[in-house]
């Protein structure tokens, strides 16, 4: 860091990157930069975030390519698409000509207009590099407000000038050399360091060997490794783990897991490569999850208080890694060695850490009828689980990974104590399955014995005609969030869904009311579903008894058994309350509560906002998804 300027005053300098004058309180460490690669890796975007004056710095870096082109824009799309696309266009020529406009893209990406109010501010410009800054929302309709769910990156270059003195333009071709989207967790929690020496930390891979992956569309492949004697010798922790994918082209690796095997120490397992579903019985035990990655995700690293204990004489010398395979287009003859690596220190932190699973019971039992824009699915962790499993003192979460399939739009975690619902616990209102990060949380909530957690995942089904199962198949749907906290505790997972009593009521409600008679009470529950005729008005009596009857509910340790002292079938439901219909561009509690105040004048009605979309009766919306018809 150098230090330069008037008094009072700050230059942050990272490499040859000068941040501009920042006041002296707001010292920015090095875990507070954060950084993407676009275009191959020819251009660095790089960006740090002001909490305090709720803004971004952002630096781009190798723009103009030295002068080979002349404009270059970067903005933000709500999920992914080039239309009504919030972007600060940056024009220079020989060094001498330049210009910046806030802009937007037209509903067909043809055209590129002004906004009426200017946003971008410039910090400094030229031909290898830009550096401006953006408030988290500017309270104008014609700006995509920065959240913390999903965000998309979009940037485009070109050798042109463009002409905006009429306020719009004609876009420039774009291709795929000077034009790319990469999604993005834009306000983020810090970076995390390991603090140990790297000579402290020693390495453990768990991969498949040259699996010939299976034509069919799913496949969950397993594999039971023995640990090596020099980790059952002493317990250590896990500080990181990593995804080894292999570099397909298209990759057929939707999802992985680590699963530990809590059985007594001297209890043998065999060894198993293979399909899941011929494992043999004692496989299935090994069920409690050490590591996880989703497609989208990267490097997870631990904060420095905790880490995931792993080995020692007290521990099952076997693990299992289990790979989800995902073959739309049946391929054969495909070979993989995918897993996951991890990172170990034999010094101990302070606090165990644990992984524990919240949302919806992997069954049939719930299902999303087609033509939803945002249907709901909430999985429960009532506060009578949390009540029996828990310490005195709970937990405190500090990581999240949502996890639905292909449908899935926006899923969310809210904490209850008692009647008062606290901060939300992690939320994504533009949840993309390409994208699913294991997040650091920011915020960090402590869970209480009786607190209960509720997760809501939203469907969209606009498109399909059948009926979506819940289950393990890729055209199949599930809705998770994969929470990481200290100290561990024995509640390995906490989930729900419909009671059999409940479901068989309605299946005769069906029957006999809605004369759906393809329905038998009692038969096959994905059958049932399949045979209804689903018209709105029968897909939100669904809605309305998934929300209302008692519960099917999994409080279970990690070898599958129930916590004792209490009946856990017909369990009451957590009552929630929907939010009313709102104008909020749906990111998250923190900054919506501050924008309501920041923005309490309202301003340019005329304007159909960029991050608008449709909203179900709840009020629970899609944002400007790219489906949506005008």
């Amino acid at each position: 860091m150098k230090k330069t300027g008037g008094l009072g005053t700050l230059w942050l300098r990272r490499g040859n990157v000068i941040w501009g004058r920042i006041v002296w309180h707001l010292y920015i460490s090095t875990t507070q930069l954060h950084t993407l690669t676009l275009a191959h890796g020819s251009l660095k975007l790089a960006w740090m975030i002001d909490w305090y004056k709720r803004e971004v710095l952002f630096h781009v870096k190798n723009t103009f390519a030295s002068g080979h082109y002349q404009t270059f824009a970067i903005g933000f799309s709500a999920r992914g698409q080039l239309t009504r696309t919030d972007l600060c266009v940056f024009s220079l020529s020989h060094g001498l000509y330049q210009q910046v406009h806030d802009s937007y893209t037209s509903r067909d990406f043809g055209r590129l207009f002004v906004d009426t109010l200017q946003n971008c501010d410039v910090m400094r410009m030229n031909e290898n590099s830009i550096a401006f800054r953006r408030k988290f929302d500017t309270c104008d309709p014609q700006d995509v407000p920065f959240h913390a769910g999903t965000m998309y990156v979009v940037w485009w270059r070109s050798t042109e000038l463009l002409d905006l003195s009429h306020n719009w333009t004609e876009l420039p071709i774009v291709s795929e050399q000077n034009y790319g989207v990469i999604p993005v967790q834009l306000l983020r929690a810090d970076s995390i360091g390991i603090p140990e020496h790297p000579n402290e930390r020693k390495h453990l891979d768990v991969r498949l060997q040259h699996v010939v992956v299976p034509r069919g569309e799913t496949t969950y492949w397993c594999k039971i490794q023995r640990l090596e004697p020099w980790l059952l010798a002493a317990k250590h922790h896990v500080v990181q783990f990593e995804p080894l994918v292999d570099g397909h082209k298209v990759s057929l690796v939707h999802h992985m897991e680590v699963f530990q095997c809590t059985m007594d120490v001297h209890v043998d397992i065999p060894a198993y490569d293979g399909n899941c579903k011929d494992m043999p019985e004692e496989g299935r035990l090994c069920s409690k999850v050490m590591a996880l990655w989703a497609m989208g995700a990267g490097t997870f690293t631990y904060p420095p208080e905790a880490g995931l204990p792993i080995g020692g004489p007290e521990f099952n010398p076997y693990i299992r890694l289990e790979v989800h395979f995902n073959n739309p287009h049946l391929e054969a003859g495909r070979i993989d060695s995918s897993g996951m690596r991890l990172t170990l220190v034999s010094k101990l932190r302070h606090h165990d850490a644990a992984i524990m699973e919240l949302g919806l019971e992997y069954t049939d039992k719930m299902v999303i009828p087609p033509g939803q824009v945002a249907f709901p699915l909430t999985g429960y962790c009532i506060a009578e689980c949390t009540g029996i499993a828990l310490p005195p003192s709970g937990f405190e979460v500090f990581g999240s990974q949502l996890h639905t399939h292909l449908r899935g739009v926006r899923v969310l975690t809210r904490h209850f104590r008692g009647a008062r619902e606290l901060p939300t616990l992690s939320q994504d209102d533009f949840f993309s399955h390409h994208y699913q990060e294991i997040r650091q949380l920011r915020y960090k909530p402590r869970v209480l014995p009786g607190d209960a957690l509720v997760t809501t995942c939203y469907y969209d089904t606009r498109g399909y005609e059948t009926t979506t199962l819940g289950g393990f198949s890729i055209s199949d749907e599930m809705c998770v969030n994969y929470i990481h906290y200290y100290p561990a505790t024995k509640l390995e997972l906490c989930k729900s869904s419909i009671s059999e009593k409940s479901l068989v009521n309605y299946f005769a409600y069906m029957r006999e009311v809605e004369n759906q008679t393809s329905v038998v009470p009692g038969g096959a529950r994905s059958n049932n579903y399949k045979s209804i005729h689903w018209t709105q008005t029968r897909a939100e009596e669904l809605m309305d008894v998934y929300l209302t009857e008692p519960l099917s509910m999994q409080c279970n340790r990690s070898d599958g058994s129930r916590f004792d002292g209490f009946v856990w079938e017909d369990a009451p439901i957590t009552q929630v309350k929907f939010p009313k219909p709102t104008s909020s561009s749906g990111y998250n509690q923190e900054i919506r509560t501050t924008a309501k105040t920041l923005c309490s004048q309202p301003t340019m009605n005329w304007f159909k906002p960029l991050m608008e979309g449709r909203c179900d009766r709840f009020g629970e919306c899609i944002y400007a998804e790219s489906k949506l018809k005008e």
